[in-house]
């Protein structure tokens, strides 16, 4: 959580830049973008009440982790000209998030004894407490490598862990342990 919060965060602190220097819109832009962001965090919300999710929280969050990182990086890589492209893939990322952290928190909540669970509070605290790393970071990055480079490294890094993740037997059979 820690790692994805470093490499995903400065992405969407630089949505202004991103759109203004890469794809050379304006606020009618910036709009579309955060909006579709929006509406998708919303529905994909929605979809997580409504579903629930696989019966085996782990699989429906590694797997989301995985799509997102699909949506983050195709808006990374997404072409100046292809603006409507990169607003489909903001919306996919949106639509993924709560599904991601709704399955987070619902693993947390059914594996760690309920003695423990400050420490998990402390952990997410912690992935917090990385905003003002990734801001600090951010800046000189975006300024040698471009804005859209923390969307593809954050979003292959969330691909890169989510695949692990399957082959990790303790992440994947973590609840199988009882709390």
């Amino acid at each position: 959580a820690m790692m994805v919060n470093l490499l995903i965060g400065p992405a969407f602190s630089l949505i202004p830049i991103l759109i203004v220097n890469h794809f050379g819109g304006g606020a009618l832009e910036l709009a579309s973008m955060e909006s579709a962001f929006g509406i998708g965090m919303v529905l994909g919300g929605i979809v997580l009440g409504v579903w629930g999710g696989f019966k085996r929280r782990i699989l429906t969050l590694m797997v989301c982790i995985i799509l997102t990182g699909i949506g983050l990086t195709v808006l990374g890589l997404t072409p100046p000209t292809a603006f409507p492209q990169a607003v489909g893939a903001m919306f996919f990322a949106g639509l993924m998030l709560p599904i991601v952290n709704g399955s987070i928190f619902a693993v947390f909540q059914t594996t760690v004894p309920p003695r423990m669970q400050g420490r998990v509070t402390l952990m997410m605290s912690g992935s917090t407490a990385m905003t003002p790393v990734r801001l600090a970071i951010a800046g000189p990055v975006s300024d040698a490598l471009g804005v859209q480079i923390w969307f593809w490294i954050g979003g292959t890094a969330m691909v890169s862990i989510g695949i692990i993740s399957f082959f990790t037997p303790a992440v994947m059979q973590i609840e199988e342990r009882t709390a």
